[in-house]
């Protein structure tokens, strides 16, 4: 270890410095929208798999079904998602954006363009390019699920994605959603 080094110069406090402040400028950007970043991201999930069922989902978020059953309520009562009975199960529930709920994801994704444009601004097209390519090498290395935040394990009091037993495989982040 060089003793001239300070930990800011060391990539991994850079990478939890710069996580923390994405996570707060993301808070603020969605709060005109009164809608967390958890709620957020169930609707970019709920998108991306349209009829997904609530079983699924927390099991994809990694969350007790308990406390996603809290957050699915409050969409659901916003009039952002609805709850249908499973089409070959029936005693699951499938999800679906409502016309709203479509509406506030185009918001979202205007938010997450915002979002990235201010936390890249001192970067060049190609370095932003090159930052997201080696940065996704760096989460795959971790076992990172591909556009699901470790923040939802916190939220069911398991274990983060990145603390695995010792000796157990990576994941891919290339994961697919039933």
């Amino acid at each position: 270890m060089n003793p001239k080094q300070n930990d800011s110069d060391r990539v991994a406090f850079l990478l939890s410095q710069l996580g923390a402040r994405a996570a707060q400028e993301f808070t603020r950007l969605l709060t005109p929208l009164d809608l967390a970043p958890a709620d957020a991201g169930i609707l970019r999930l709920v998108a991306r798999s349209e009829g997904i069922s609530q079983q699924a989902l927390a099991v994809a978020l990694n969350m007790h079904a308990s406390r996603l059953v809290a957050l699915i309520d409050d969409l659901e009562s916003r009039g952002l998602l609805v709850r249908e009975v499973h089409a070959t199960d029936r005693r699951l529930y499938s999800l679906a954006l409502t016309a709203k709920g479509k509406e506030t994801l185009l918001s979202i994704r205007e938010v997450a363009d915002e979002h990235n444009r201010l936390m890249c601004a001192a970067l060049t097209r190609a370095e932003t390019v090159t930052l997201q390519t080696l940065l996704s090498k760096i989460a795959d290395q971790m076992g990172l699920a591909a556009g699901v935040h470790p923040g939802y394990r916190s939220m069911s009091g398991k274990p983060s994605a990145t603390r695995r037993p010792a000796g157990s495989p990576l994941k891919s982040r290339k994961s697919k959603l039933k």
